[in-house]
């Protein structure tokens, strides 16, 4: 079993980020790293919606021009997937669903929220 990821916040991962390899690097036409941050950040706006995070994956220490690689953002809201997924959808997840994952740092998950996942295979 893997040791649980971290997560870091929207903005952590996307300033100074222009690695297109760093988030859905298996998309055939990839839209660009400011479409996600777009649409992450748009996401973040949205009432009912507590954080916006991205669950680090891979981190190429050899490498100093690879950002961190993530393929999960989390998002900590009241609202239902389906909504999430309105948003994403340009960004082609493999799934946005609700999830029970652990992470190292897990986020505060106020009552009645939860942690939905966007997620790219």
């Amino acid at each position: 079993m893997a040791p649980p990821r971290v997560l870091v916040t929207r903005q952590e991962f996307f300033d100074g980020n222009d690695c297109e390899e760093s988030i859905g690097c298996n998309l055939n036409e990839h839209p660009g790293i400011a479409a996600f941050d777009s649409a992450f950040r748009q996401i973040e706006e949205m009432e009912g919606v507590a954080g916006v995070y991205f669950a680090i994956t891979e981190i190429d220490e050899s490498y100093d021009s690879i950002w961190p690689f993530s393929d999960t953002a989390c998002v900590v809201t009241q609202l239902l997937p389906s909504a999430i997924a309105a948003v994403v959808h340009t960004l082609e997840p493999s799934e946005v669903i609700p999830s029970p994952e652990s992470f190292l740092n897990h986020p505060t998950i106020p009552p009645g929220y939860q942690l939905i996942h966007v997620w790219w295979d």
